[in-house]
């Protein structure tokens, strides 16, 4: 080992240092220990969690998240790192796929000893300002097979807070917006969202598009959406979005729509971009300041570029306002949903429905992912009833989901692979597929007993298509189906393995039921899962953005999930 000497990395924070802000300091202290499993490296420590890039070494990180009010300004992150040692290894560091890139990494990994980030978002309903700060200790060289690490770091943030809040008014909690034509439609809903407490109003679109309330701003009908959202959460104290309006069987759409180019880089799939409804929720961003994020700051009209033929846009992806979908084509659509909505409140029951398989073949762990996540949400969901239908054993199967919807379920999870039709997985180690289709729920009557499903797989929510995706087939079901559905509009990943609950979409749905007990309302076990994602994530990999930016609420938000 060879002892290097103390360095200081300082950041400066867009703007310089003044005499009256206030500083948080903290002293981080580490240690780690390499264990060799067969052919590779581990390197591990306690509490920490692991970075999972696809191409790049596993290796331990820390994160220390601050919170501050909103106005807040962040002068300035110090950092020092003390007693770097160099170590050269006889095992190379596991990898997270992608053998050859991982082999062919030429400098240090990751490339710096800390990364942050500020973002403006929610937390307990105040708007706030976020600052994730990943430290970490460990950096290889896969070329020389040798690490660096250190084992302490001293952290000085200073920070000015702003004298007052920014955004004090209470006017309303519910923003719905709709097209002219169905906003008399909503009047039922409106009447109960009061009725139990949300105040409520209901925007026309030709209200936005001609400056009734807030003055226009937008270069097209999205972002007018934005704005006005903006705007409403200014001025009415807004926290809660519903978007009552899919895509017409012409292709025209009743509600806009902004498509986000985070672009894969997994060949053959070439999917160039997706619908992404968080671009309506994330309304701000931190630029010295409360900004508001366009999701463009390259300019060229193409949004959330993520190495799109080399471009990049930067984005905050926190959400700052709660939105949900209804991706409604017709009145009777709308008419069902607004019965449905109303209905639910007192037809919730304790019991969870948890489907799985094996999601990724003769992976290196040789587990089920989708049954080892069902496993998991299950220990989260300690009090409920868990019914488990495996592949792996026959319990999966059209008849078995369908007998345990119609007795009624509060919670579906599905984990496995999906299409815009479908959703099934694997038994183990097995091609063949299990599952259900749209044309197995019209078979669904099972009353207002209706279940909240979460999808981690493929396209199940990809509602710009001709026809309706599986997961709007399950909300606007007449007589039974769901009464949300959280699922993807593009293609979802995840790794194989038991890192699968690590990173990515595996991490996300773990992540949303883990909020259920500390959340009121649907939107926030799905919005807070998210932030949670944005906070304890590095987000430096493509597959991270598309995670967090293709997942989509279709249903009302402030929808009640107690009894």
């Amino acid at each position: 080992m060879k002892k290097f000497i103390a360095i200081l990395l300082s950041l400066v924070f867009i703007v310089p240092t003044v005499s009256h802000s206030d500083e948080i300091r903290s002293k981080e202290m580490f240690s780690f220990d390499i264990k060799k499993i067969n052919d590779y490296a581990y390197i591990t420590s306690e509490d920490c969690k692991y970075l999972y890039n696809a191409g790049c070494p596993i290796l331990p990180y820390y994160t220390k998240l601050y919170t501050f009010p909103l106005g807040t300004k962040i002068r300035r992150i110090e950092v020092k790192v003390e007693g770097i040692e160099k170590m050269k290894l006889n095992k190379k560091i596991a990898f997270t796929e992608d053998k050859e890139r991982v082999h062919e990494l030429k400098d240090f990994y990751p490339e710096n000893w800390f990364s942050y980030k500020a973002r403006v978002g929610i937390k307990n309903g105040e708007h706030v300002i976020f600052l994730s700060l990943h430290l970490y200790p460990v950096r290889y060289n896969a070329s020389r097979n040798e690490i660096l690490y250190v084992r302490n770091f001293d952290i000085k943030v200073e920070y000015e807070v702003a004298p007052e809040s920014l955004f004090s008014k209470d006017e309303y909690d519910l923003l719905v917006i709709a097209p002219d034509k169905w906003v008399k439609d909503l009047e039922p809903l409106k009447t109960h969202e009061e009725r139990e407490g949300i105040k409520t109003i209901v925007v026309g679109l030709s209200e936005i598009y001609s400056s009734k309330y807030f003055p226009t701003n937008g270069r097209d009908d999205a972002e007018k959406l934005k704005y006005f959202i903006k705007n409403a959460i200014e001025q009415w104290g807004i926290e809660y979005v519903l978007l009552v309006g899919g895509r017409k069987y012409t292709g025209a759409w009743i509600i806009p729509v902004r498509y986000a180019y985070a672009v894969d880089a997994v060949p053959p799939f070439t999917e160039r971009r997706f619908i992404s409804d968080l671009y309506f929720a994330d309304i701000y961003k931190y630029e010295d300041g409360v900004a508001f994020d366009d999701w463009d700051s390259n300019g060229n009209g193409i949004f959330a570029e993520y190495n799109n033929g080399g471009r990049y846009d930067s984005v905050d992806l926190m959400p700052d306002v709660y939105v949900g979908r209804l991706a409604c084509r017709n009145k009777l659509e709308l008419k069902i949903l607004v019965n449905k909505i109303i209905k639910y409140e007192n037809s919730q029951n304790k019991r969870i429905l948890l489907c799985g398989g094996d999601t990724d073949l003769y992976d290196a762990d040789d587990i089920n992912e989708g049954e080892y996540l069902n496993e998991r949400i299950a220990e989260i969901m300690h009090d409920f009833e868990c019914i488990m239908l495996k592949a792996s054993d026959g319990t999966l199967s059209r008849v078995n989901i369908w007998r345990e919807i119609m007795k009624g379920v509060s919670f579906i999870d599905f984990s496995g692979h999906g299409s815009p039709n479908s959703w099934a997985n694997h038994p183990h180690n097995s091609e063949e597929w299990v599952g259900i289709t749209i044309f197995d729920i019209p078979f669904y009557f099972n009353g207002y007993k209706l279940p909240i499903i979460f999808a981690n797989a493929c396209h199940t929510a990809q509602f710009n298509l001709t026809y309706e995706c599986i997961g709007w087939h399950f909300v606007r079901k007449y007589g039974g189906g769901a009464i949300a559905f959280i699922g993807s509009t593009g293609l979802s990943y995840g790794f194989g393995g038991y890192k699968t609950a690590e990173s990515l979409s595996g991490y996300l749905e773990i992540e949303f039921f883990k909020n259920y007990y500390n959340s009121s309302y649907l939107c926030q076990m799905f919005y807070n899962a998210l932030a949670n994602y944005l906070n304890n994530i590095p987000m430096d990999d493509w597959q991270d953005y598309k995670t967090v930016e293709e997942y989509v609420l279709l249903g009302i938000p402030c929808l009640k999930i107690h009894l």
